[in-house]
C-alpha cells in the first residue's frame, strides 16, 4: 500500500482511482486526510481495503471508521448494499468488503472524531 509510509498524510497531492490495478483513493475533509487503499484489485467477492486517517499531516489512531459501499437500484436489479466497521490494526483500520456484482459501487466512508463529531466523505469504484 502507498501511503503506509505517511506520503498522503503529509502534502502529497491528491489522487482518487486505482493505481497499478489497485484502489487508491485520497479524500479530504474537515481538516483530515483520508486514505482509501486496496492491497489487490478489487474483484466480485471478498476484498480487504485499509483506510489511513490524518490530521495536520499525522495518522490518527482515535477514531472509529466505517464504510458503506451500494449500488441503486436499477430496472430489473435491487438496491445492494455492504456496510462494514473498519477494525483498527497499528495506525490504520482494516475491514473486508464483499461485492455481490460487477459495476459501479458508491461508497460513505464516515469517522467519528474523539469529540464525538461524524465526518463523511463520498466515492465510487468500478469492479
Amino acid at each position: 500500500m502507498q501511503c503506509g509510509a505517511g506520503k498522503c498524510g503529509s502534502g502529497m497531492t491528491q489522487k482518487s482511482g486505482f493505481q497499478n490495478g489497485m484502489l487508491h483513493e485520497v479524500k479530504e475533509k474537515d481538516g483530515y486526510r483520508l486514505v482509501l487503499e486496496s492491497e489487490k484489485p478489487l474483484v466480485v467477492g471478498n476484498n480487504a481495503i485499509k483506510v489511513t486517517v490524518f490530521q495536520n499531516g499525522t495518522k490518527k489512531d482515535d477514531v472509529k471508521v466505517k464504510i458503506k459501499f451500494f449500488m441503486p437500484e436499477m430496472p430489473g436489479m435491487p438496491y445492494m448494499e455492504y456496510k462494514t466497521k473498519l477494525k483498527k490494526e497499528g495506525s490504520a483500520y482494516i475491514g473486508k468488503v464483499n461485492f455481490s456484482m460487477g459495476g459501479t459501487w458508491q461508497y460513505q466512508l464516515k469517522w467519528k472524531d474523539r469529540e464525538g463529531k461524524v465526518h463523511m466523505v463520498r466515492g465510487s469504484v468500478n469492479i
